[in-house]
């Protein structure tokens, strides 16, 4: 192979790569962005209840390991809200398309999210009813604090490390980079 035609073929591959690589933010399928358009027309809303200010997800200020938290629970109310709606609609069409949406975010949460989030839901809300005026809880949980301050410092030191070893990464990579 001579020179001009493996130049033409590197410039062949570094141009299918860019467009690969600039397409691979583009994580919404053609056809799921379909469903949800006619989906969007089926259940049209006024513009003035579509950009009242108040969204239905507020904007996540989470870091990554509490975002993997959020996000499983985004889905999982996708999913509520789906069900609803597949409830609700006598529609074939709409019907179908319901289905593969909530089959798409039921795929997207069983594979990159946590699995065990209704267990996870019913502990929080277990946590969130607990009667705080109630001495005897009062009581127990001064009886059990030392262990779950424990518990809360070896994480937090945990996750204090993890972000202080990405940050030496980040130093010694940009030290080597200087380097060079």
């Amino acid at each position: 192979m001579d020179v001009l035609s493996r130049a033409v073929m590197c410039f062949c591959l570094m141009g299918w790569m860019t467009l690969g690589w600039s397409n691979a933010a583009q994580y919404t399928s053609i056809n799921m962005k379909s469903n949800i358009d006619k989906l969007k027309v089926h259940y049209k809303i006024s513009k003035d209840q579509l950009f009242n200010g108040k969204p239905v997800f507020p904007k996540d200020t989470f870091e990554d390991s509490e975002r993997r938290v959020w996000m499983s629970v985004v889905l999982d109310v996708y999913r509520s809200i789906f069900s609803q709606m597949l409830n609700q609609t006598v529609d074939q069409e709409v019907r179908e398309r319901l289905d593969q949406v909530k089959g798409k975010v039921q795929e997207t949460q069983k594979h990159y999210f946590l699995k065990r989030i209704p267990e996870l839901r019913t502990h929080l809300q277990n946590l969130w009813a607990i009667e705080t005026s109630n001495t005897t809880v009062q009581g127990k949980a001064l009886s059990e604090f030392i262990t779950i301050y424990e518990k809360a410092s070896k994480l937090a030191l945990k996750i204090h490390l993890k972000k202080d070893n990405r940050r030496k990464r980040r130093q010694a990579q940009r030290l080597k980079s200087h380097i060079m």
